[in-house]
């Protein structure tokens, strides 16, 4: 059998970590090993496929596989040398067809070539990649020779695509068929049709495309759903347009995206880059004067497991806001603003855009927060010394029919309510339990989290046994369990969240350290929070009801906690 590095088993050992199956599931963490000179477990890839477990790594020796792989359960797929490891489909069907309920599935290191053109009714079916599951990541590539398309996302969420090249595809790059909270980042995309196609029939919304290359295609960037994140790309020299913000005649409304510092050589060096397309007002208005250097040849998969944990502090932030609705209208422009100006403040001091996951009203569906968001930051590589800022505003209750595990000492699990489309109706059967939400920050590694719970009753998310109170953590509440959480009375604000932006823009360094803490934060709330409650209440109800935010403080531990946990250095 050919060499394989020593390192290799050790790695391979740890990716589960990485990306973590329900815990009913047996996971297995076999290596085994495709030789199409027989010199190996198997000849065939396909075969190692068939015979594999959930948790399985096939590694793949150099040589051409001429083959059409169905992946149909969670594995590791690694080739040797993506130069030398090539799977060709002899110009039929998909190469790697990727199904329902092969989640977290990774294959990095392949040329994958030559897959088929079948069209049937005006649709178009093959590609390099055809995916139908969710957060998989397709790392460090050869994607070429593609009658269509290079990657082809059906519905598919969460995934990570980086470091590849895709390239002499005659349709797109890559092709989105709905498929929001992708991260698109590194690729070199050349001498394609179209770059990447971004379509809009049903939801192609919070994806994030960064630091990629888009050079000599016939078009670079097609836009057609709103809601996406385009920064630090590079388009240079595609022939008929750079990028396009195309009118979404599914939705029947022009697209709406966030450009921020992409490089276009042709803009003039002054003013904003205007993005064309219909009835669109699509701005780059900081682009950058230089291109980007795109080095392909990382490897993210290997790079996020040794980096656990690598003493360096990567700060995250999850950021929800749905108090808005068919009733709530006015809400929804308050929560509009405070996450507007929170993720500004958060950008300037350390928090990159990519590292800044966000949910605003309709999408801050159950399955959004509960799964996209935490498969967001483990998929991306959270560890132990990272820094995760999460913020959730929205309605919030508790049940007066106790459900176990019983919180303590009041006996009640308090819940939020994710998006609904119409809040009056206080839909029981989606809010999100404190109990729940615990568990899935039980999931991340990090020991350095900040969680801002700004709800009606958000104290009770701190005052039992089964809620967010763990060590490592400074959980920062809006209220008392008996109280409410009020608004701005004549600016379009929430309260508590106003009072922390201005807190992280400097007010709240009660020590003069030129430092921002959690537990400062807190502090520099409470007075004017209650202050500006009690006025406000007194104005709408006659009675002066007091809000007054809580903190709870495990953090470095629970035992120990004298020490602030640091989120802003003001001298940098």
């Amino acid at each position: 059998m050919k060499n394989i590095p020593a390192i290799l088993g050790i790695v391979l050992l740890l990716i589960s970590s990485i990306f973590p199956m329900a815990n009913s599931i047996e996971i297995s963490n076999n290596i085994v090993y495709v030789d199409d000179d027989g010199d190996a477990d198997y000849v065939r890839i396909q075969d190692a496929i068939d015979n594999a477990s959930i948790g399985d790594t096939i590694y793949v020796n150099n040589g051409t596989y001429f083959e059409n792989l169905y992946i149909n359960l969670t594995i590791n797929l690694i080739g040797e040398d993506k130069n030398n490891t090539i799977i060709d489909a002899a110009n039929k069907q998909d190469v790697i067809y990727i199904g329902f309920p092969a989640n977290n599935v990774n294959i990095t290191e392949f040329t994958i070539q030559n897959s088929g053109n079948y069209t049937k009714g005006g649709a178009l079916f093959d590609a390099g990649f055809e995916i139908h599951s969710d957060y998989n990541n397709i790392q460090n590539n050869i994607i070429t020779n593609h009658p269509l398309y290079g990657i082809n996302l059906w519905a598919s969420k969460g995934n990570n695509i980086s470091y590849n090249l895709i390239t002499q595809c005659n349709r797109s790059g890559i092709e989105f068929l709905a498929g929001p909270y992708n991260i698109i980042s590194n690729n070199i995309i050349c001498n394609n049709y179209v770059g990447i196609s971004v379509l809009g029939s049903t939801n192609c919304k919070n994806n994030i495309l960064s630091y990629n290359t888009f050079i000599n295609n016939n078009k670079g960037l097609a836009m057609y759903d709103s809601g996406n994140l385009i920064f630090c790309n590079n388009f240079i020299e595609n022939i008929d347009w750079k990028a396009m913000s195309h009118f979404n005649f599914w939705q029947m409304k022009p697209s709406k995206n966030i450009w921020y510092n992409n490089y276009w050589d042709d803009w003039r060096g002054i003013g904003p880059k205007w993005i064309p397309g219909l009835f669109g007002l699509n701005f780059d208005w900081d682009p950058a004067e230089d291109p980007y250097v795109n080095d392909i040849n990382k490897n993210s998969v290997f790079q996020n497991i040794f980096s656990d944990p690598d003493g360096i502090q990567t700060k995250w932030a999850v950021l929800i806001a749905c108090s808005g609705g068919v009733t709530y209208e006015r809400h929804e422009r308050r929560d509009r603003n405070d996450m507007r100006k929170l993720m500004n403040i958060l950008n300037r001091n350390g928090w990159e855009y990519e590292h800044i996951f966000s949910l605003i009203e309709e999408e801050a569906t159950t399955e959004a927060i509960l799964d996209h968001s935490f498969n967001w930051l483990r998929n991306n590589g959270e560890d132990e010394d990272d820094l995760i800022f999460f913020f959730f505003s929205g309605h919030g209750y508790y049940h007066t029919e106790d459900q176990p595990p019983l919180d303590v000492p009041d006996g009640r699990d308090e819940i939020f309510h994710p998006w609904d489309p119409d809040m009056a109706g206080w839909n029981w059967d989606v809010f999100i339990v404190d109990d729940v939400l615990a568990e899935k920050f039980d999931t991340l590694k990090s020991r350095n989290i900040v969680i801002v719970m700004h709800t009606c009753h958000a104290g009770g998310w701190i005052d039992g046994k089964n809620d967010l109170c763990r060590s490592g953590r400074v959980v920062l509440v809006s209220c008392g369990v008996d109280e409410s959480s009020g608004m701005m009375k004549y600016q379009l604000h929430w309260l508590f969240p106003y009072y922390l932006i201005q807190g992280l823009k400097g007010r709240s360094d009660n020590n003069n350290d030129k430092w921002i803490s959690a537990e400062e934060l807190l502090d520099y709330t409470i007075k004017p929070v209650q202050f500006r409650s009690k006025i406000y209440n007194w104005m709408l109800t006659g009675i002066a009801n007091v809000q007054n935010p809580e903190i709870f403080d495990g953090w470095p531990s629970i035992e120990d906690n004298l020490d602030e946990l640091k989120l802003i250095n003001l001298v940098e």
